[in-house]
């Protein structure tokens, strides 16, 4: 055989023996070559296996002396080395837990993935949600019993995931991207699980997941094990809940203090009303008050100038009448027909009245205008008298 032909077959024994491996071990010698590939030492107190994996397969925080249990595919390089091919790593035990935690918590902050500037709120009255959790866990029914006794006025769309193991964190992932490409778009996305023990609850410390809740375009609300117990997606959620039960309290209110409140409402609204007819009621009054005091007012005023205007008109009246009078006898002093009555005539000539002698010529019809009836008269030339003037 070939060194390459043994190293074939050794591999192909392996795989056909031991397709898959799950080991735990401390971790040693981690390093990051080229911003690629990780390779590092899964040990115990007699025993070393090298583990590689790629970065991008990396998705939680790791450094030397952490616990850890990896799933692997064993095999022999060409070089002659035997490794372990990293395909999914879990953190075993309460130390490693909380250190991967905090250096992946370091990390979100960096990046802003916690900023509360960035969180929204919860829709007041939420008519849709989805639940990402295990039914088989105690939570699920806790959750949907609060839900049906303080508002069971919503639809609720429950996505079944593994909540721990090394397949939670996939599961977890594709659900969350499931409720937000769902036609049914929710309103909010609840994420729940029961207590357990710091390694149970490490799948949603899981970067994947983190990173899912971050970027979800529902707002979230993420409630992971006890009170005590605070998690990374917790942390990046919108909302946290303390626990389960306290996430079914946000998502929703409390009926029985929505109608108190309603209540309440519509007594103070009731008051207000009444106070303010009350109020409009005493205005009426008081402004018809002053209008029927201002109108008795002008209607004594109106009375005064009634009378005033009254005695002036009669006033005016015989003063017209009196000046009616005066002109009628001016006029009747004046007129021709009196004088003519007292024996005077009017004498004309061609229609104008005589004033002068020279209008006159011999021959002249002149009329004579009398009180009563007129006479015809014509000028008549002395002749003697013509030729006397003539002489002298």
């Amino acid at each position: 055989m070939t060194v390459s032909g043994f190293l074939a077959v050794i591999n192909q024994t392996l795989d056909f023996a031991y397709p898959q491996v799950v080991i735990e071990g401390e971790v040693a010698s981690f390093k990051i070559n080229q911003g690629k590939w990780v390779f590092f030492d899964l040990k115990d107190s007699e025993s070393t296996v090298g583990c590689f994996l790629s970065v991008y397969q990396l998705k939680v925080a790791l450094e030397d002396g952490m616990l850890i249990r990896v799933t692997a595919r064993p095999n022999i390089t060409k070089w002659g080395k035997f490794s372990l091919t990293v395909t999914a790593i879990e953190l075993a035990g309460e130390g490693a837990v909380r250190k991967a935690f905090e250096l992946l918590k370091a990390r979100f902050e960096a990046e802003g993935l916690f900023a509360p500037e960035r969180k929204r709120p919860l829709p007041d009255f939420p008519r849709r949600i989805t639940l990402i959790t295990s039914a088989q866990a105690a939570a699920y029914n806790d959750f949907l019993k609060i839900i049906e006794g303080r508002w069971p006025y919503l639809t609720i769309n429950h996505i079944q995931v593994q909540v721990q193991g090394v397949s939670a964190p996939e599961q977890i992932v594709a659900a969350l991207n499931t409720a937000n490409v769902s036609p049914a778009k929710p309103d909010i996305i609840v994420m729940i699980r029961g207590g357990g023990s710091a390694e149970d609850l490490q799948a949603f410390n899981h970067e994947d997941v983190v990173r899912a809740v971050f970027g979800s375009r529902v707002p979230t609300l993420v409630a992971i094990g006890h009170e005590d117990d605070v998690t990374l997606a917790e942390l990046v959620a919108d909302v946290r809940g303390a626990t389960p039960t306290d996430a079914a309290r946000l998502v929703v209110p409390d009926r029985a203090d929505i109608a108190g409140q309603i209540q309440h409402q519509q007594a103070r609204i009731s008051t207000a009303i009444s106070h303010q007819i009350a109020a409009q009621t005493s205005k009426i009054n008081h402004l018809y008050s002053a209008f029927a005091s201002q109108l008795r007012d002008v209607e004594q005023l109106t009375g005064g100038l009634r009378a005033r205007l009254s005695l002036s008109a009669e006033q005016l009246t015989r003063q017209a009448w009196q000046r009616l009078e005066n002109c009628q006898h001016l006029l009747a002093s004046l007129n021709p027909t009196a004088i003519l009555a007292r024996g005077y005539s009017i004498a004309t000539v061609r229609g104008r009245v005589i004033k002068d002698a020279a209008q006159v010529q011999p021959s002249d019809l002149i009329m004579l205008q009398l009180s009563h009836g007129s006479l015809n008269l014509q000028q008549k030339v002395d002749q003697d008298d013509d030729i006397r003037q003539k002489l002298f």
